[in-house]
């Protein structure tokens, strides 16, 4: 009896720890230092250094989050004589993945201000420059997303026409988000996952051959413990499915990506009603289309645009 328990005890402290480091791994990531990242991107050219300090001329910003979280940002202005027929100024608002910092949207937004876009970038919470806040996948994340959209029209005017684009993590954020706003003019996700709870699930049993139970449910309360949020409440197929039919939505996938499989980004696309495009970028991992098909990652974001009346 004694080993007996024992050993139930051994068994449920270490279900306990697995669950515990999973949790962890959603609401405690380990972040990239800000610097680090912006270096980081220069060495796998998504952009100049050159270019970022004496072209583009950013400009820091600050604004908070319903939740009271503060998000750091930059704001890229437009090209030096670029305008639209109808005068009112483009803009994109780019969230990045999952431990980074907004200086891996830097790809995205040289594609959008070659194209006359303004671009604003941000931090997302407990990342970068941003408040120090629990990570939750796309759940309160896509309150900053809204965050910094009100802050663009404030600064630009609520004439403005105004997207999003989002990777990974960013890229549920810019889902969830979506249904959210009215006034959105398109949205673009790039690699996002369908379900955090199929997507942690894949990661569980990929890494450690591990089955759903208990793991998946206790990890899960130990989010909602200490961040607020429990895995089934970040869905984002749910909520692109609650978008209006006449918001134009361009799903980015690479059909080699292993982390979050390719499966989800039809699932996505599936629970779009009315304007939707999909792409998908042969070969590609994780997070890595743009990287392999620089040239053609631009091209079907402009086709996306023109075709929608974007641009």
């Amino acid at each position: 009896m004694l080993w007996l328990a024992v050993i139930l005890l051994i068994a449920v402290l270490l279900v306990f720890m697995i669950s515990w480091k999973l949790s962890s791994q959603v609401v405690r990531p380990a972040t990239w230092d800000y610097e680090a990242t912006y270096e980081e991107e220069i060495r796998k050219g998504a952009f100049q250094r050159e270019a970022y300090e004496k072209e583009y001329h950013p400009e820091d910003f600050c604004t908070e989050s319903p939740s009271g979280c503060l998000i750091h940002g930059i704001m890229i202005p437009q090209k030096p004589g670029t305008s639209f027929p109808d005068g009112r100024p483009r803009v994109a608002v780019i969230a990045h993945g999952y431990s980074y910092t907004l200086f891996g949207s830097m790809k995205y937004a040289q594609i959008f201000r070659d194209l006359g876009f303004i671009c604003v970038l941000f931090d997302e919470r407990g990342h970068g420059k941003s408040g120090k806040a629990a990570t939750t996948m796309g759940y309160y994340e896509a309150q900053d997303v809204g965050a910094v959209c009100a802050w663009a029209r404030r600064r630009f005017g609520s004439s403005c026409i105004l997207g999003t684009h989002g990777e990974s993590m960013g890229a549920a954020a810019v889902m969830i988000h979506a249904p959210t706003d009215p006034g959105l003019a398109f949205a673009i996700e790039d690699c996002g996952f369908s379900d955090l709870s199929e997507e942690l699930y894949c990661q569980l049993h990929a890494q450690y051959h591990l089955p759903r139970w208990p793991f998946m449910p206790l990890a899960s309360f130990l989010c909602r413990m200490r961040g607020g949020v429990s895995f089934e409440q970040v869905k984002p197929a749910a909520a692109v499915a609650r978008c209006l039919p006449q918001l134009p939505m361009l799903f980015i996938h690479g059909t080699a990506d292993s982390f979050v499989p390719v499966s989800m980004a039809h699932r996505n696309y599936e629970a779009k009603c009315g304007l939707r495009t999909l792409s998908l970028f042969e070969g590609s991992e994780h997070a890595r289309s743009w990287f392999d098909h620089p040239q053609e990652y631009a091209r079907v974001i402009e086709s996306f645009l023109r075709s929608n009346h974007i641009i």
